[in-house]
């Protein structure tokens, strides 16, 4: 039986890889007050930027619907394919229980919550690529990554906390403090639970911040799944920090380095100069 691997955009993968293995996106929504945008396809990062600084509001988000998710799944399987998806961190979105309304319709389709965001999710959808080149089933593809989400490493380190703080993540006093100290959080993303929490506090300039957090995510990697790494940031970070991050991760012994542009579900909540680096462990 042929399986499609699903997921949803915000394992913001570059598109030429989700050509390459045939992956289904399902856009989350951007909403502009009573305008709705799909995200990646009519919005993306920099209109979202674009709009904070015209009107000093933050957009809200919206999960995929039930029935977004019904109607591909049921002309997949119509087809006789069966079906993998797998879904922003369930501690985060409704789209993950949004995918398990409409899966129980079916016999063949399984969903993973990710237990994650942006491309470190996009590591557990390549998995799932990989699994399928095997040969595995799609049960065994869905229960593989299951245990697989345990393993990822999510973490990110923020230029700002203007977005965090105008989407009421954080309080006046606490982005007033960083500001003074001169902090520059890092956030990480509980493989058990998927829920994000403040890892660690670098000062300095951004630059040099982000070089420590690089140096920080490589000396993590010791144990790390030396198949691929994921690079993304969300706009505004120079190519030489990327340049950098490569360069490390290459000495590191990854064979495949991925650079991804966060997409708009992730740059609404963390804004511009958000730079991220993902594996996952053996």
């Amino acid at each position: 039986m042929e399986i499609v691997i699903t997921a949803d955009s915000t394992c913001d993968l570059p598109k030429n890889i989700i050509d390459e293995q045939n992956i289904i996106i399902f856009p989350l929504s951007i909403l502009f007050g009573e305008n709705s945008y799909l995200d990646g396809v009519e919005i993306h990062a920099s209109d979202i930027y674009e709009h904070v600084k015209k009107t000093g509001a933050l957009p809200k988000t919206a999960a995929v619907p039930p029935a977004d998710y019904y109607d591909v799944f049921k002309k997949l399987t119509d087809e006789g394919k069966a079906v993998v998806h797998i879904s922003l961190s369930s501690a985060i979105s409704s789209s993950h229980q949004n995918s398990l309304v409409a899966a129980s319709e079916f016999d063949n389709v399984y969903c993973v919550d990710s237990k994650s965001l942006c491309t470190a999710m996009g590591l557990l959808v390549l998995k799932a690529c990989d699994l399928r080149e095997k040969n595995f089933d799609a049960k065994k593809i869905a229960n593989r990554l299951k245990g697989m989400a345990q393993k990822l490493h999510t973490t990110f380190v923020l230029d700002s906390l203007e977005y965090l703080h105008k989407g009421g993540r954080c309080s006046g006093v606490e982005r007033f403090g960083a500001n003074v100290l001169g902090l520059k959080i890092s956030i990480a993303v509980s493989p058990e639970t998927g829920r994000l929490d403040v890892s660690k506090k670098y000062r300095g300039k951004i630059e040099a911040v982000y070089k420590q957090y690089i140096n920080d995510c490589m000396n993590a990697a010791g144990r790390a799944d030396k198949t691929r790494i994921a690079i993304a940031n969300s706009g505004g970070v120079s190519g030489d920090i990327i340049a950098y991050a490569r360069g490390v991760a290459e000495g590191k012994g990854f064979k495949e380095v991925i650079i991804a542009d966060a997409g708009c579900t992730i740059s609404s909540h963390c804004g511009p100069k958000t730079f991220a680096v993902f594996f996952m462990d053996n």
